[in-house]
């Protein structure tokens, strides 16, 4: 595996990423119905929708995903590789890319106030704090943001905590689409009305779009989760897709996450691994 492609599928997965579901038991489960977001007549206000949202969002303190499938399509190129994500809620975050037969060659670690990509083929390893994203890829990204991202919950970009009244009706039309902008970004966030789940996010910033969408939600050791996280994002005239499916995952069960031992390797560059 190249590269350069290995560090789109990293950075991607920064700043997007992954969830679904099975525990030790759950591949037979059945799909929850309403994945389908469909046009609902209600009497809610934007508020009122932002808060139930909040209150039925996934909430758990650990996740280990053992087994995802991802599949990565840029410039043309399509590739399969296996992963893992391990994560404890507002601390610390994991993915391992393991595009070989299980074995474990590229690894993102990432907490509140740091990230580190981990590059085991060459021994070398890249740190940075989030701010690379917002030089590099024209997007401001931190740790709440992703971990949100990862866990099917409502945020907005940059802000750790916000109000329910600031989102709208998107076209000011009460439905299922709720919208928010300010000068940098705009959000629109499409809810699936039946489930209480989002069921799609989409963001554009200074002509980058990014779009991710949830769907197979299933219940996991009784939180109702995302098989699949399919997301789209186009950066000028380059367009992307990561799809994310997870085969094995557990909520809430006792999880150590110890930082990898960074003796061994050599220090890179962050600004030129991104340039690569």
């Amino acid at each position: 595996m190249k590269p350069t492609l290995i560090k789109i599928l990293t950075i991607t997965a920064v700043a997007l990423i992954v969830a679904a579901c099975k525990t030790s038991q759950t591949a037979t489960q059945p799909t929850l119905p309403g994945t389908t977001p469909t046009e609902v007549i209600h009497e809610l206000t934007p508020s009122d929708l932002v808060q139930r949202l909040q209150k039925e969002q996934p909430a758990f303190h650990t996740a280990n995903a053992s087994k995802m499938s991802v599949y990565v399509d840029f410039k043309g190129r399509q590739m399969d590789v296996k992963a893992s994500l391990k994560l404890v809620s507002d601390s610390a975050l994991h993915l391992s890319i393991q595009p070989f037969f299980g074995v474990e060659l590229f690894k993102l670690e990432m907490t509140p106030a740091s990230m580190i990509v981990i590059d085991k083929m060459n021994k070398m390893f890249y740190e940075s704090n989030y701010s690379i994203f917002r030089n590099t890829l024209g997007v401001s990204v931190n740790y709440d943001g992703i971990q949100s991202l990862i866990s099917n919950r409502l945020f907005v970009p940059g802000e750790k905590v916000f109000p329910p009244d600031r989102f709208s009706w998107k076209d000011s039309i009460p439905g299922n689409t709720l919208a928010h902008q300010n000068e940098t970004f705009s959000q629109d966030v499409l809810v699936d009305m039946t489930l209480t789940r989002i069921a799609e996010i989409l963001i554009k910033s200074a002509g980058n779009t990014l779009k991710t969408g949830y769907s197979d939600f299933k219940k996991v050791d009784g939180i109702v989760f995302p098989q699949k996280i399919l997301i789209d994002g186009s950066k000028g005239e380059t367009v992307s897709s990561f799809h994310f499916t997870i085969e094995e995952v557990q909520f809430n069960k006792p999880l150590v996450m110890e930082p990898t031992n960074l003796s061994r390797y050599t220090r890179g560059n962050i600004n030129s691994f991104f340039r690569k």
